[in-house]
């Protein structure tokens, strides 16, 4: 039995002897670090889902189950800050609340919670795990004078399953504003008889040729957002 374990230990010493352990090699990065760390603070996690319109993820930012402040990325959005070309963000709308009413941040604050809306590319078709993964990222490294970098984390993907009519998320008003976008040059009669995509847009094609009956042709073919 002692000769035995004598063995194995010999078998070990020489295992180690055979396998000379591995001494990584410095290569030391002496690019000062200039930039501020990014806050404490997170800035928020975002979800992003799936909608019955499928050129559409919509994404929501929220922190302690209010919405988040995210108010310097929207104005670098809507100016048309270079950072923000890569975002993956085609219109930032109001959140829908019961009533076709835009929801408040929280209830005790007077702002709206907003959400992103994602235009997929026709091409690379991004998922709702791809459009929050770069949205967390973007979010995170963005800064101004007035404003420092706060992290943003990625929840995951809430779609559902099968995914809801975009008016679940977005105001009549902003339905209409993609379905004019989507089907740019199609007619509003045209519209009204295609029922999948009625029910896509507004939750079954009744719904959908209530809302859109009830709009001028004028209505129609005028600009919603200047």
């Amino acid at each position: 039995m002692k000769g035995k374990k004598s063995g194995v230990q010999d078998a070990k010493a020489a295992s180690a002897s055979a396998s000379p352990k591995l001494k990584l090699q410095k290569n030391v990065n002496r690019t000062p670090i200039r930039e501020k760390p990014v806050s404490a603070a997170k800035g928020g996690m975002i979800e992003s889902f799936q909608t019955a319109v499928v050129d559409i993820v919509i994404s929501i930012v929220s922190k302690n189950g209010a919405g988040a402040y995210i108010r310097p990325h929207i104005d670098a959005f809507r100016e048309g800050n270079e950072a923000c070309s890569e975002w993956c963000i085609d219109g930032i709308m109001p959140r829908r609340d019961i009533g076709n009413e835009p929801m408040k941040s929280s209830p005790t604050q007077p702002y709206q919670w907003d959400c992103i809306v994602t235009l997929r590319d026709s091409q690379n078709f991004e998922t709702p795990d791809f459009v929050g993964r770069k949205l967390a990222a973007s979010f995170s490294s963005f800064s101004t004078s007035a404003y420092e970098k706060r992290l943003f984390q990625y929840k995951g993907d809430i779609s559902e399953d099968p995914p809801l009519s975009l008016n679940n998320y977005l105001l009549d008003r902003d339905c209409i504003v993609y379905l004019k976008k989507i089907y740019f040059g199609v007619s509003k009669d045209e519209i009204m008889e295609d029922e999948e995509t009625l029910s896509d847009f507004f939750g079954s094609p009744d719904e959908g040729r209530r809302i859109l009956s009830a709009l001028t042709n004028f209505e129609w073919e005028g600009e919603w957002y200047g």
